[in-house]
């Protein structure tokens, strides 16, 4: 985040706009330490929500706030020609999806590596139980070995399962 870059162009709009920090917290419905924090650089990860407010309240062009911000990265990877001419609020709605998005692929990737952790123990039991009955002269039989070893490898199924990238949102 440029913080410097942020905090001239709030600054700058609240000037031009003739208000205070405090009277743009209560329009904005962010509370004054907020904005001081986000004014000044403290916060490193800002609200979508709150940068919409601020950038319709102070006239302030969306974009411009979130490049500030360092979503950056975000705005220069959607396709120019594909979103010009949306309105600062639909961008913020799409941004808000592909926000939303993405916290449901991590939630999928912490289910994934979750499932492989349980996959994981299970084989080390086989394993470890293998090496036990040899150990102490046990039965542990093949057919046991290949049961067990079925079960698991139906465990995996779900797991290899690719993200459904469908549920990305696109622009209409």
């Amino acid at each position: 985040m440029n913080s410097e870059k942020l905090q001239n162009l709030l600054l700058n709009a609240i000037d031009k706009k003739g208000i205070s920090q405090r009277e743009l917290a209560r329009l904005s419905g962010i509370s004054r330490s907020t904005l001081n924090d986000i004014v000044n650089g403290k916060i490193k990860k800002i609200k979508l929500d709150d940068l919409y407010q601020i950038a319709n309240i102070l006239e302030l062009n969306l974009e411009n706030l979130l490049e500030a911000c360092g979503f950056k990265g975000v705005i220069s990877s959607l396709n120019v020609d594909r979103y010009e001419g949306m309105s600062d609020r639909e961008l913020k709605e799409l941004l808000d999806k592909y926000s939303e998005s993405e916290f449901e692929l991590l939630d999928w990737d912490a289910k994934k590596r979750k499932q492989c952790s349980e996959v994981g123990k299970k084989l080390f039991d086989i394993q470890n139980r293998i090496e036990t009955s040899e150990k102490l002269n046990k039965n542990y039989t093949k057919k046991e070995i290949s049961e067990d070893i079925k079960r698991v490898i139906e465990e995996l199924k779900p797991i290899q399962q690719k993200y459904d990238y469908s549920k990305l949102p696109r622009n209409k």
